[in-house]
């Protein structure tokens, strides 16, 4: 337990607490909001509709075991959690009480013995679920409205948006079109260490003066955001609760819009005139530049010159908002034009004076769940769903079952996998 303590300790401390993020001059201004800021606290529909969309399925919280079930189906408990609700609004203080939870340690790879190879996962009180959900669609209201947040570039943790179909789809025309046309096209995927993790507290409230979050919604998220404390519990044991000074609140419904906004102040840079027209031009003659889906981004462009200098402007963005860049997990994939045909061709792309790894030739990458290589062949794809199917197969053999019902399990199992299997 005390490897875990410090561990966590250590990855949760807050780095130079006193750091200000004021925001550079390279970073374009908002223009003043159209739409104010609805301020009036959640209603009691507004409160109901939160609650019926959330799934029944949700862990509830270790600390008070309390299922949104019960909310679901008691109108009473929706009455008082909304008056609670509304009284925290105004008083722009988050209970003590509500700033805690319990994080479960779900173990991804490698040696169960380091703490560094478990994913935490921190499902909060149902009462802070619902505040913050409600604080999260206000927000997101009043930043659509007033057109804020950017919607072709970052595509992540976006409402009635298909994100990642949206960025694959045209990563693989873009890859088409530079493979049959015999143009020349530059990608680099781009990680960060410990994104959502990393983001410091100062620069949250930087972040919502930019977008001009009004000062008691400021408040309301200082507060939520001080003294917050977790704690780490798994089948063997569980660490005394632990202070979070840095990174947005794991399992929070409004961290996704925090960290998006966070991004969002590189994103106004680069879509300005100079650096819009950089990138690679489609068919509509409009050059595609970048893509961003939460923390997952993707340089695009016909030049080396061009990517390179989109490169530094992300790494000085890095370097004011104290993101670090994971060198070793970032990739580059190139297509050129040679002689009469195209080739896949080993990019030479710095980021913090770091050489960027290059996609082998013949090799691919994968975006957003997707493989890319020269020949688009998806033949990645395939060989995962035959490992997928046999590895159904060899369970469902294994079963003491008639050689039907095998089959019929087959079928019946197989199906979720893949929906073109007609029953």
């Amino acid at each position: 337990m005390s490897e875990c303590l410090n561990y966590f300790k250590k990855t949760l401390c807050s780095i130079n607490p006193n750091k200000l993020f004021c925001i550079p001059s390279w970073i374009p201004k908002l223009s003043d909001p159209i739409v104010n800021f609805d301020l009036q606290p959640p209603t009691y529909r507004q409160v109901t509709n939160i609650i019926r969309r959330m799934k029944a399925s949700g862990s509830p919280c270790p600390l008070d075991q309390l299922s949104i079930i019960c909310f679901k189906r008691c109108p009473f408990l929706r009455t008082y959690l909304t008056e609670v609700i509304r009284s925290v609004w105004s008083s722009k203080s988050v209970p003590a009480e509500w700033k805690k939870a319990c994080s479960i340690l779900i173990h991804k790879k490698g040696n169960t013995s380091d703490p560094s190879n478990f994913r935490p996962i921190t499902p909060e009180t149902i009462q802070l679920k619902v505040f913050t959900s409600c604080l999260r669609n206000a927000m997101f209201s009043f930043l659509t409205a007033n057109n804020f947040i950017e919607h072709q570039i970052q595509k992540g943790f976006t409402p009635n948006l298909s994100g990642t179909l949206e960025h694959t789809a045209q990563m693989t025309n873009i890859i088409n079109q530079a493979r049959i046309k015999q143009r020349s096209v530059l990608i680099i995927l781009l990680d960060l260490k410990n994104a959502f993790g990393e983001v410091h507290h100062n620069l949250i409230q930087s972040v919502l003066d930019y977008h001009h979050i009004p000062k008691d919604v400021s408040e309301i998220i200082k507060s939520l955001y001080t003294d917050f404390n977790t704690a780490f519990i798994t089948s063997e044991f569980s660490t005394p609760f632990i202070t979070v000074g840095r990174g947005v609140l794991q399992g929070d419904c409004l961290s996704p819009l925090i960290f998006n906004m966070c991004i969002n102040t590189f994103i106004q840079h680069i879509k300005t005139d100079k650096y819009r027209q950089f990138g690679f031009i489609t068919n509509l003659l409009n050059p595609v530049h970048w893509f961003q889906f939460a923390d997952d981004a993707a340089v695009i462009s016909g030049q080396d010159s061009e990517n390179q200098h989109l490169l530094n402007r992300f790494s000085i963005w890095c370097q004011w908002s104290n993101m670090i860049v994971r060198v070793d997990k970032c990739s580059t994939f190139e297509i050129r034009k040679s002689l009469t045909k195209s080739i896949q061709y080993l990019p030479k792309l710095l980021i913090n004076n770091e050489l960027i790894p290059a996609t082998k030739i013949g090799e691919s990458f994968r975006y957003l769940g997707k493989y890319f290589d020269f020949s688009m062949s998806e033949k990645e794809h395939k060989q995962e769903l035959i490992t997928l199917m046999d590895d159904i197969m060899s369970e469902i053999d294994l079963k003491p079952l008639h050689p039907k019902i095998n089959f019929c399990f087959i079928v019946v199992t197989s199906y979720p996998n893949f929906p073109g299997i007609s029953l």
